[in-house]
């Protein structure tokens, strides 16, 4: 379970800003009000098309206009430098009518060609913003304001992805020197006299900024604070005006009297990857899979692990998702009786050894205590450790049959492709599975309105499968300064834009 999945997690409830720019130190109004908010990392790099997410992502979206942008109450997609879209019948060929009024902040005119230029820069460079225009065939500028996108087969996450990273439009005239100092189109630029690299990373407004979203701040701030005792400490010595911090610092951020709100963060479960049992024969049996899932108290795990700061869940869908069906979190309650009758009945009623990774770096905790819970019911686990930061690189290589695992889960389409299809890189044994084909391949060319019942169809096979063994959602807070910000976010919002803070007056 990697940090960087809990930093990007934090990070995401610290700032998910839609529409920013960047440029060098030239924006305007510097004495008006400042918002300084705790991000938990440093920022990897400014450029785009390398495909920087997890701990950059907020970073990016500060300084960065994307083509759609993501409504964060809904997960609906929303106009952004794109004022309006289509697809043909077939959903292989994507028209985007591009806003004639933007400018970057270096003063070149935002247009069609220059969208084609992002896109296909992203494109073919190596990185995460290539992985997910896979399906991308062609990119044309077929007029001033018009973009056609033609794919290889239908993507419906695609109109998702162009509000993230990979739709993010960076001035052509900067492409070389991205890395290190961005250029967009947004209300902010980067002030590099005001910024410390690694530290501390000043905006100011951009004068030409010309999208409708308002950002009431003249200034904005974020300090990279990757510990999570510093975070905390910035936020109740009023050094940060908001930020994200775990759920478990609760009673600390009541005594300090800042307002919060607790936000979903990572969901952590086993994942059984080993579906067709080539390392590890049982795993192949349903039965034995729905074993380990009753046979781990996920309530008690929560309490041990992360103090209860958290929820249950049984299903890697996010709540608020149109994939989301609640009532699949009581599917597999703790029951060790029933998870030794179901081995029994696969044929293993003496159980069986089972070879998985640890690592010490998070949650260390957890793995002794997996281990003696599938021990009571017979499976008995020996671990294997691995270096943290080579965690990914061998869980994603079919190294190991099962591992414990964080995941941010996001947009339904996405996750699917990753971890349920014969080609998402977190189905590291390429299992196809014709179930899921099927309704892949169905939502592929649905409308809108039937993806949801098709996506809910596919989490609960999913869960039936039994291909992975979540035990909770983690929770985080979102805290700020009561007396300094407002932060005016939707119900079940979530996660908080920049454009929710808003300044007490």
């Amino acid at each position: 379970m990697p940090r960087s999945r809990v930093a990007a997690a934090t990070l995401a409830l610290v700032l998910m800003g839609t529409a920013c720019s960047a440029g060098a130190s030239k924006g305007t109004d510097m004495d008006g009000p400042t918002l300084t908010l705790a991000v938990a990392a440093d920022v990897s790099t400014w450029d785009p098309a390398v495909g920087a997410g997890g701990n950059s992502l907020g970073y990016l979206q500060a300084v960065y206009s994307s083509l759609t942008t993501l409504n964060p109450a809904d997960f609906t997609i929303a106009p952004g430098l794109a004022t309006a879209w289509s697809y043909d019948p077939p959903k292989t060929t994507l028209t985007l009518t591009i806003r004639d009024d933007v400018t970057f902040s270096d003063g070149t005119p935002l247009d069609a060609e220059a969208v084609r230029a992002n896109l296909q820069r992203g494109l073919t460079t190596p990185g995460a913003t290539q992985s997910v225009l896979a399906a991308v065939k062609t990119i044309e500028a077929t007029g001033p304001d018009e973009v056609r996108i033609t794919l290889k087969k239908p993507d419906p996450g695609l109109l998702y992805q162009l509000s993230m990273v990979p739709g993010m439009i960076a001035s052509p005239k900067a492409f070389a020197t991205l890395k290190t100092d961005p250029v967009g189109s947004g209300p902010y630029v980067l002030d590099l006299k005001a910024t410390t690299r690694g530290t501390s990373y000043t905006f100011v407004r951009n004068p030409t900024y010309s999208l409708p979203v308002a950002y009431p701040f003249n200034r904005l701030v974020m300090k990279a604070l990757p510990d999570t005792n510093a975070m905390v400490n910035a936020a109740l010595s009023g050094q940060v005006d908001a930020g994200g911090v775990p759920g478990a610092t609760l009673p600390q951020v009541q005594s300090g009297g800042l307002a919060h709100r607790k936000m979903p963060g990572l969901i952590l479960g086993m994942w059984i990857v080993d579906r067709a049992g080539k390392l590890a024969p049982p795993l192949a049996e349903l039965k034995v899979r729905q074993a380990i899932n009753h046979g781990l108290d996920a309530e008690g795990i929560l309490k041990a692990v992360d103090k209860g700061n958290g929820s249950r869940r049984a299903q890697m869908f996010a709540a608020g998702t149109p994939g989301y069906v609640e009532s699949l979190n009581g599917r597999y309650p703790y029951d060790p009786a029933k998870a030794k009758k179901l081995l029994a009945e696969a044929g293993y009623p003496d159980g069986f050894e089972l070879t998985l990774p640890s690592e010490n770096t998070y949650l260390p905790a957890l793995y002794p205590i997996v281990a003696q819970q599938l021990g009571q019911i017979g499976i008995k686990v020996t671990y294997k450790p691995v270096s943290s930061n080579l965690i990914t690189q061998q869980y994603l290589a079919g190294t190991y049959p099962a591992f414990m695992y964080t995941y941010t889960s996001t947009e339904n389409w996405l996750d699917a492709s990753l971890f349920l299809a014969k080609g998402g890189v977190f189905n590291p044994f390429h299992t196809a599975d014709p179930t899921v084909e099927r309704l892949m391949d169905k939502i592929a060319v649905a409308e809108d309105a039937e993806r949801g019942p098709l996506f809910r169809e596919l989490n609960t096979y999913a869960v039936e499968q039994a291909w992975f063994a979540p035990l909770y959602a983690s929770t985080n807070l979102m805290v700020w300064k009561k007396d300094k910000v407002k932060v005016e976010t939707g119900d079940d919002q979530l996660f908080v834009v920049l454009s929710d803070y808003k300044p007490v007056t």
